[in-house]
């Protein structure tokens, strides 16, 4: 079933990428012309042109992902107060490029590691569980646990202190077997969890984790909007980045609460 979802949602969103919307329905609007479809042509650019228009001419993704990393505040933590450190995979960059070059690679969602790597000598008593496979169609290369597992060890991090789950392929995985790899541990803490992953990702991360009822407490890292200014207007390649980040997860947000997977349509602060 994991799988099977895994697979239908990444074809979803090849198709809903709105660079690839757009194109499809660019196409659609030229073919439509050309076979003398004018109904068809008429709605396919009536399409573009909205659709296109949202995107490109207003503020709305910006808006749209602002909301979504706004949701959690960065908390003020100490060692005392949380059981340990969860950070969720989508950090690395190709494993098939890490691999051939001997060399760690790591994408925009780099502060995912980089903050634990900070907390960590901030905090070096507590445990880490780094969570993530793979987000890739097909894997190639290192995985994201074993790029992580070399960045952690060329920045001093004691590994003695870090458990990684490396089979999740996604949020909905990585909260699941995270949970059970915690819960198969001989100690049992009711203090909850740190989990730091990307500020537009963390509310579907923190409804992931509810549904499975470990506790945890959000520290979101890797913003991309300023809390009360729009940094808008964006040049065309800035605005078709927003909007995809934001669509993905409102999408995911939607998908995951219909199909049980996460607690909460749009998690609040506890």
């Amino acid at each position: 079933m994991a799988t099977a979802f895994f697979f239908l949602s990444k074809i979803a969103w090849f198709l809903l990428k709105p660079l690839n919307s757009l194109l499809f329905c660019l196409l659609a609007w030229l073919t439509s012309r050309r076979l003398g479809w004018r109904g068809l042509a008429r709605f396919f650019g009536l399409l573009l042109v909205i659709y296109g228009g949202l995107i490109l001419l207003t503020p709305l993704p910006e808006m749209a992902l602002r909301s979504l990393e706004n949701r959690f505040p960065v908390p003020q933590v100490e060692a005392d107060d949380i059981a340990g450190i969860i950070v969720l995979g989508g950090a690395t960059d190709s494993g098939t490029v890490a691999k051939s070059r001997d060399q760690v690679q790591l994408n925009s969602n780099a502060e995912r590691l980089t903050t634990v790597v900070a907390l960590h000598r901030r905090m070096p008593e507590k445990d880490i569980v780094v969570s993530g496979f793979s987000g890739r169609l097909v894997p190639r290369g290192w995985n994201e646990a074993e790029i992580t597992r070399r960045f952690f060890a060329e920045l001093g991090v004691d590994l003695a202190r870090v458990r990684f789950e490396a089979k999740s392929r996604n949020t909905a995985e990585n909260a699941q077997r995270t949970t059970v790899l915690i819960a198969g541990a001989e100690k049992v803490d009711e203090r909850p969890w740190l989990l730091v992953t990307s500020a537009t990702h963390m509310p579907r991360a923190v409804a992931s984790f509810r549904v499975h009822g470990l506790k945890v407490l959000p520290y979101p890292v890797d913003f991309r909007s300023e809390p009360d200014n729009l940094l808008w207007p964006r040049d065309i390649g800035g605005s078709l980045g927003t909007a995809a980040t934001a669509l993905h997860e409102w999408l995911g947000l939607l998908v995951y609460w219909v199909t049980g997977q996460a607690s909460e349509l749009f998690p609040a602060p506890e």
